[in-house]
């Protein structure tokens, strides 16, 4: 996989997004904008692959295809995976701040329990 990305840098590959876009502009799209990215490189791949008599197997533009297909996978599996990270993320915050609640609701209910006297003491060690 490195080696794509090498050779993807090494020889400025563009990618078409409205207009021409280098491979780090790929990182600042959405995942429905790589999908049509991906789709067109796939039509491209398609017609490369086409019925002919000619003898593709050492085009240069069919090894430039592929390779930008395995880019454009690649950022959108990077940035699929950072979203549901970000999902889980926010999801684990959420659960921790209702447990938290709920702990301070069963301190508060403990606290109640406590007869006048254990509430005077616990006031007069706080100072």
């Amino acid at each position: 996989m490195t080696d794509i990305w090498i050779e993807c840098l090494k020889n400025k590959y563009r990618f078409e997004y409205r207009g021409l876009i280098s491979v780090e502009d790929l990182f600042d799209l959405n995942l429905e904008d790589l999908d049509l990215i991906y789709r067109g490189l796939k039509r491209a791949e398609n017609d490369l692959l086409g019925d002919s008599l000619i003898e593709t197997a050492d085009n240069p533009k069919k090894r430039e295809v592929e390779a930008k297909i395995e880019i454009v996978k690649s950022v959108f599996d990077m940035k699929q995976t950072e979203m549901e990270n970000a999902k889980r993320a926010f999801e684990n915050k959420v659960q921790k701040a209702k447990i938290l609640a709920i702990i301070e609701n069963k301190q508060d209910q403990e606290l109640s329990e406590k007869s006048i006297e254990e509430l005077k003491k616990i006031y007069d060690s706080l100072g």
